[in-house]
């Protein structure tokens, strides 16, 4: 057996079993490392169970590397895709809306857009609907020469529906939501279900919080593409920054994917008169051994019912960056 290693954008490595002399079915090139990987996966007869459940969630990654805050205490307006314990506070009914938008450059060709939609209703629950889809750009087919024979289309998709509520005082908040995932490269296309559950318990000055990410309720084959977040955050009492009230805010978050490393993720920042927040922070990854540091960086302005935010990953090693830009607005 020859061993392949491909790199991702995510700065992984995937190690292959595949028999000497075997040829790929597809030969592809493409600027991008995950790309490539995803192709050596679809040549791979050896996994394909694992190869399937990477298929519909590997591309999500990208997206959840541009949260400065761990996965699980997320509250931007796609809070519901990385949490379902995502609720919408205060006693009266109201509507939040949010929009966002991931690029990244054509070294990796990554975009994709994610569109969410929360309402509280007058029973006290939280119903969150997600749509989100991120594409791969320039992946292309070539035969016996470098030139391209036609294009590959390669996407990831969620829809998802969950529901939340606050309980025990609006001390703890817990949510479930299903959700259908589907990823498709070239021929080759997948759908499956996905259940996740999470809980967010918040005092005056500590949030703690866990969630599951995609995760095969039948513990299958599946699995290799779910992954667990775990994140607690401590804020200071008000201080005055020149004249203007503010907090300090200090994060850890550990997340652990399926046959994986713990990636880590140590953030913090200011958040001012609840007005502007700004937040920088670092996470480390490691796969097989191979570990890799990223930069995170968040800032948001909010004004009235309208939150404007930005989140950028510095991608592995600070090569390779992707962005996040997003419009939330809450109806009361």
């Amino acid at each position: 057996m020859a061993k392949l290693m491909a790199c991702t954008d995510l700065g992984k490595r995937i190690t292959l079993d595949r028999p000497r002399g075997q040829r790929q079915s597809s030969p592809m090139r493409t600027s991008l490392c995950l790309g490539v990987a995803s192709a050596i996966l679809l040549a791979t007869p050896a996994r394909p169970a694992a190869a399937q459940g990477a298929l519909t969630s590997d591309l999500w990654r990208v997206a959840a590397g541009t949260l400065v805050v761990p996965p699980a205490l997320a509250s931007d307006g796609s809070a519901a895709l990385w949490t379902p314990a995502a609720v919408l506070g205060d006693a009266e009914p109201r509507l939040k809306l949010g929009v966002e938008a991931i690029h990244a450059p054509a070294e990796s060709g990554v975009a994709g857009t994610v569109a969410t939609a929360a309402v509280r209703t007058r029973s006290g629950w939280t119903v969150n609907a997600v749509y989100g889809r991120l594409s791969l750009s320039d992946l292309v087919r070539t035969e016996t020469s470098p030139e391209a024979v036609g294009g590959i289309p390669a996407f990831a998709q969620v829809i998802s529906l969950g529901v939340a509520r606050s309980v025990a005082g609006r001390a703890l908040s817990v949510g479930l939501a299903v959700r259908a995932l589907t990823g498709r490269l070239d021929d080759w296309s997948k759908t499956r279900w996905a259940a996740d559950v999470g809980a967010v318990w918040e005092r005056p000055r500590v949030r703690l919080g866990a969630a599951t990410q995609f995760l095969d309720p039948r513990f299958g084959a599946d699995e290799s593409g779910a992954s667990c977040s775990l994140g607690g955050e401590y804020r200071s009492r008000d201080i005055g920054f020149w004249g203007t009230p503010g907090v300090v805010r200090v994060r850890y978050g550990a997340t652990l994917a399926h046959g994986e490393g713990v990636a880590h993720l140590l953030s913090g920042g200011f958040a001012f008169s609840g007005t502007f927040e700004i937040d920088v922070g670092a996470a480390r990854e490691t796969v097989s051994g191979y570990s890799v540091w990223r930069s995170r960086f968040g800032a948001a302005v909010t004004a009235g019912p309208y939150r404007v935010y930005v989140g950028r990953d510095g991608g592995v090693n600070g090569f390779g960056a992707t962005y996040r830009f997003g419009l939330a607005a809450t109806v009361r």
